[in-house]
């Protein structure tokens, strides 16, 4: 069952309009849309909002989907065999942490290099 099949599942068990959950959790009606048909897939943030809405696991929405950055956007996604349901971390995983955590690094330095030289003035 796709995460598009499960969002719409449990928005009409609770007799909820599109338009009711895109209030609530804050998003437009068309981008929860586009989930519910399975023709975008929402961000990490949005999804951990839809499991606490829902009252679920993460987990549970996405099955044997897995989690994964795209390096290009910094947008979540889900793949096949990244991470699966038993929290096996494929390199590939770590290897973006590891990345995404030196990126982290160059940017927090850059911001005390940027607050130093505005102190100085």
């Amino acid at each position: 069952m796709t995460l598009g099949t499960k969002l719409n599942k449990l928005r009409t068990g609770r007799n909820l309009t599109q338009v009711q959950i895109a209030e609530k959790l804050h998003i437009s009606q068309n981008a929860y849309n586009k989930w519910e048909s399975d023709k975008a897939k929402p961000a990490m943030e949005n999804l951990m909002k839809i499991a606490d809405f829902y009252e679920t696991d993460v987990y549970d929405l996405l099955d044997e989907k897995s989690i994964v950055q795209n390096n290009t956007d910094r947008s979540f996604g889900y793949i096949d065999s990244t991470v699966t349901i038993n929290n096996t971390i494929s390199e590939e995983l770590i290897e973006s942490i590891i990345k995404n955590q030196q990126d982290i690094t160059k940017l927090v330095e850059v911001q005390s290099k940027l607050i130093e030289s505005l102190l100085k003035k």
